[in-house]
């Protein structure tokens, strides 16, 4: 059953938290349209036709089936800052570091090789054939 619920940005995230809101009859009927299960809907109406407030929670059932269709529970959950936190940071710039050192380890090892190959051409030629140099020679 689909409910409309007028709720404060710390209620709806209590209820994604899976917590309990207190709900009051003014607060129904317009605001957050979200699903909940037709035993909790029932319940609910029945304390809201008396005039009382109901205390109201969702199991997980009816909070995967909110995200799945993408009610207003979930809408503009997450991120609202814009900011990066530390540890987001710290693992970025692990990974990039990471990438850079094995490159530059790469390019040190290539650098290495010129180096040797032009400092002992005759050296670099006969391991590339795989021959021994001559005693004295090398």
């Amino acid at each position: 059953m689909e409910i409309a619920l007028n709720l404060s940005s710390a209620q709806l995230r209590n209820l994604r938290n899976g917590k309990g809101i207190r709900i009051s009859p003014a607060m129904f009927g317009s605001g957050v349209n979200m699903i909940i299960d037709p035993m909790n809907y029932n319940n609910l109406l029945k304390e809201l036709e008396r005039e009382k407030g109901a205390v109201m929670s969702m199991g997980n059932d009816e909070l995967e089936e909110n995200e799945i269709q993408g009610t207003g529970l979930f809408a503009g959950a997450g991120k609202k800052s814009g900011k990066t936190s530390r540890i987001e940071k710290a693992r970025k710039w692990r990974e990039f570091s990471d990438e850079t050192l094995r490159k530059g380890i790469d390019t040190g090892r290539y650098g290495y090789e010129q180096f040797k190959e032009a400092t002992d051409p005759v050296g670099s030629e006969l391991k590339k054939t795989g021959k021994k140099a001559i005693q004295g020679f090398s």
